[in-house]
């Protein structure tokens, strides 16, 4: 009966501690992703803005020059690169987030699925908590019920030789 109780608490705390890493697991992709999602979201909006401010100055050079055609052809490239950088800001969580949590989680693609998921492996950590706390209860009452009954019998046994 006691190694069944033991290998019992084993597996609960085996199952705890696997629960654990996957919360733990889940929550750092989180960090990583949101990490490497806007590190790439600066690095994209830098880019841009170091290609629309060559393409404003040869616009602003153009412009002085007599040929009309070419500053109007950077000055339209720089609106696209203008309309690229709200574009790259409008659908960041898309482009940048949700790409890195799909590939290190692969059944998880979004943040809300990712939430998600991390809620479930924080309540099956709890709940295998609950589960050792309880065994670990039940046998120490046990223990405490053999260690009372023990002690009863040998005052009891005391007291007949002492009679």
């Amino acid at each position: 009966m006691e190694n069944g109780v033991y290998n019992q608490i084993k597996s609960e705390v085996t199952s705890y501690g696997k629960s654990l890493g996957e919360v733990g697991k889940l929550r750092l992709i989180g960090v990583v992703s949101r990490i490497l999602g806007l590190f790439l979201l600066i690095f994209t909006i830098v880019l841009l803005c170091f290609a629309l401010l060559s393409f404003g100055a040869v616009a602003a050079i153009s412009a002085m020059s007599a040929c009309m055609p070419v500053w109007a052809a950077a000055l339209i490239m720089g609106g696209v690169y203008l309309l690229l950088i709200g574009l790259a800001y409008v659908c960041r969580k898309p482009l940048f987030i949700h790409p890195f949590i799909k590939l290190m989680a692969k059944q998880i693609s979004t943040e809300d699925e990712l939430a998600l998921k991390t809620m479930e492996a924080e309540h099956q950590a709890e709940l295998q908590r609950v589960r050792i706390e309880c065994h670990a209860t039940n046998a120490t009452r046990e223990l405490n019920f053999y260690a009372s009954l023990l002690s009863r019998m040998w005052n009891y046994v005391k007291g007949l030789l002492k009679r």
